[in-house]
C-alpha cells in the first residue's frame, strides 16, 4: 500500500495552519496598536480637562472678601474719669493723671506731681468687706513696721463718714519708714469696698496730697 500521498497532504494542512496563525496575530497586533492610540487620545484630552478651572470655582474665588485689618486704635480715656463712669465712679483731683500700665490687682492708677516728683495713688476693690476693719489697719501697719493695735484703739486711730448706702473710713499711719494715706469705703449696693492708697516717703509729700486722696474716697460715697 502507498502512503506517500498522506505524507504530502498531512505537510498541506500544517503550512495553511501556519499561515492562519501569522495572520491571526497580524491582526491582534494592529487591533492592539490602534487600542493604544485610542487610549493615547483619550489620555490627552483628560489632562487638558484638568487644566481648566470650572465657572462655578472662579466665582467662588472672586465672591471672598479680604479680612479686615485691626486699626490698632484704642478708645480715648481721659485722665480724670467722671464719677458717673461706672467704672470710676470718683472723682479725682486736678493735675493727677491716671496711669493706664496694667498692675495686678489694680482697678486704677494715679500719678500726681509734688515737690519730691510724682507719686503713686492705687485704687483697689474687694467683695464684702474683706476681713474687716481690724484685719486690714494691722495688716497696712504691718506693711509701715508698726506693730497692730487692739479692737478698743480702732476709733482712735480712724475717721469714719457714711453716705446713703455707703460707709468708710480713712487714716494716717506715719512711721520711720514713711507715711501711708489709706481710704475704704463700703458700697452696699454691690456688696464691695473700694480702698484709695498712698504710701509715701515722708510727711511733708503727705501733707501735700492727703486731701486729694481722702476727698477721691470720699466721692465714691456720693
Amino acid at each position: 500500500m502507498n502512503t506517500t500521498p498522506t505524507r504530502r497532504s498531512t505537510s498541506s494542512v500544517s503550512a495553511r495552519t501556519t499561515t492562519a496563525c501569522l495572520v491571526a496575530c497580524q491582526i491582534a497586533l494592529a487591533c492592539g496598536l490602534v487600542a493604544c492610540d485610542d487610549a493615547a487620545v483619550q489620555e490627552q484630552q483628560i489632562e487638558k480637562g484638568i487644566e481648566s478651572i470650572p465657572a462655578a470655582e472662579q466665582a467662588t474665588e472672586s465672591t471672598i472678601q479680604p479680612t479686615a485689618e485691626p486699626t490698632g486704635e484704642q478708645p480715648a480715656q481721659t485722665d480724670t474719669p467722671a464719677s458717673s463712669d461706672p467704672r470710676f465712679p470718683w472723682a479725682a483731683p486736678e493735675g493727677w493723671v491716671l496711669d493706664e500700665t496694667p498692675r495686678q490687682m489694680r482697678i486704677a492708677t494715679y500719678m500726681t506731681p509734688t515737690e519730691s516728683g510724682q507719686q503713686e495713688i492705687a485704687v483697689t476693690r474687694f467683695a464684702g468687706r474683706v476681713g474687716g476693719e481690724l484685719a486690714n489697719i494691722n495688716r497696712w501697719r504691718g506693711q509701715m513696721g508698726l506693730a497692730p493695735i487692739s479692737e478698743s484703739q480702732l476709733d482712735d486711730n480712724i475717721e469714719r463718714f457714711t453716705a446713703e448706702g455707703f460707709d468708710g473710713y480713712q487714716l494716717r499711719i506715719e512711721s520711720a519708714q514713711g507715711v501711708m494715706l489709706a481710704a475704704a469705703v463700703y458700697d452696699g449696693s454691690i456688696d464691695q469696698t473700694w480702698f484709695v492708697r498712698a504710701t509715701l516717703p515722708n510727711i511733708s509729700i503727705a501733707d501735700q496730697i492727703e486731701a486729694g486722696v481722702f476727698g477721691m474716697a470720699r466721692s465714691i460715697a456720693r
